[in-house]
């Protein structure tokens, strides 16, 4: 067979034309040409329009919501609400041993050398003129004498009142009521709900600062938008806390001594109750049906001795969430360590302003 027969001709194949599919026709548009005006623009796109926009921290942000909230949907014990919306239960409830860690642990682990060091100075100097009646704590205008810090947190100390109300400034600068939903009030709220006063004159007075305090308390959130309010309150040299937690609904007592059915809270619970009320009444703030409130007395973990309740009263302040399954319970074991924790972080708190105080515990501790 001859070799070309084997071969296709080539020539043939490539003077071929190749014709393919015509996407766009030559037609001239003489509308295409057009020039917009400032009263008439060209419409560009007239389709699309951009709605809005996210920053990069914004969708992080929402990310890290949307986990959190799948996180503890998923750990929740249950809801008493209805509807689609999938909250966390709004009852007060008790930790489940199921959902908790087998194992005794310490979000800030063992204390530090260093801290029981300055702790055994503020104790010492505390005791001696004329470092006592120094001030060594000044935050927002609220102070603290080195006597009342390291009388109350002494191993047998008993809190005095003026620690609570730095705390509960601490508690606002660590954690303002805008993100935190909570409000601290001093210690004279608790003291006008008891009712303690010796004459007119100075219920008048106590009425007076009560409304003051509500009323300055909602300029950093309105009182009606908060979750809890925390009254620390001492009565017969006992201190508890008074809580309005306004989500569940519930006037709570936190007590580490007394049950709610004895004679100390039963004497007592109605009176603040309604104090508490009047207060808000004559504070021209929104109605929230108070009278409607159930009481509630949680079964909490009980002291040793009478001087470790506000010990236990400033932890439940820090610490307490009434609907989180997964808290860690403060017992009478962690009172020591919490003593030495407290005095440290109140004197050395970034908050604190007063230099002179935490110059003069660091050269004598070291």
């Amino acid at each position: 067979m001859p070799l070309s027969t084997l071969f296709v001709p080539l020539q043939r194949y490539s003077a071929t034309s190749f014709f393919g599919k015509r996407l766009f026709s030559d037609d001239y548009v003489e509308d295409d040409d057009q020039k917009g005006t400032k009263e008439q623009p060209i419409p560009v796109s007239p389709d699309v329009q951009v709605l809005g926009e996210r920053s990069f921290n914004g969708s992080c942000s929402s990310m890290v919501n949307t986990a959190d909230n799948l996180y503890n949907t998923k750990l929740s014990l249950g809801s008493s609400s209805r509807g689609k919306e999938n909250l966390p239960p709004k009852r007060i409830i008790q930790p489940s041993k199921f959902l908790c860690s087998p194992y005794d642990h310490n979000e800030r682990g063992p204390l530090q050398p260093h801290e029981i060091e300055l702790h055994k100075g503020i104790v010492a100097l505390s005791k001696v003129e004329p470092h006592r009646s120094q001030v060594v704590v000044l935050i927002d205008k609220t102070t603290l004498f080195l006597g009342q810090l390291g009388d109350s947190f002494d191993a047998a100390g008993h809190v005095e009142a003026y620690v609570f109300n730095v705390f509960c400034r601490i508690l606002f600068r660590e954690n303002h009521p805008r993100r935190s939903k909570r409000h601290y009030f001093f210690t004279t709220l608790g003291d006008y709900f008891l009712g303690n006063w010796s004459s007119e004159e100075g219920r008048r007075d106590m009425r007076r600062k009560a409304l003051r305090s509500f009323n300055g308390a909602g300029k950093a959130l309105p009182l009606h938008e908060s979750e809890r309010m925390f009254f620390s309150s001492v009565h017969g040299e006992h201190w508890f806390l008074f809580i309005v937690d306004i989500i569940a609904r519930k006037f709570v007592f936190l007590d580490s001594y007394y049950e709610g059915n004895t004679p100390f809270h039963i004497g007592i619970r109605d009176l603040m109750i309604n104090n508490f009320i009047k207060t808000w009444e004559e504070s021209n703030l929104r109605g929230m049906g108070f009278r409607k409130f159930g009481v509630e007395y949680p079964n909490m973990p009980k002291q040793i001795g009478s001087d470790a309740c506000g010990i236990f009263a400033l932890k439940w302040m820090q610490t307490w969430a009434p609907r989180n399954p997964l808290q860690r319970q403060f017992t009478m074991n962690d009172v020591a360590d919490a003593r030495v924790r407290f005095a440290v972080d109140t004197l050395f708190s970034i908050h604190n302003t007063e230099d002179k105080g935490k110059a003069l515990v660091k050269n004598f501790a070291w």
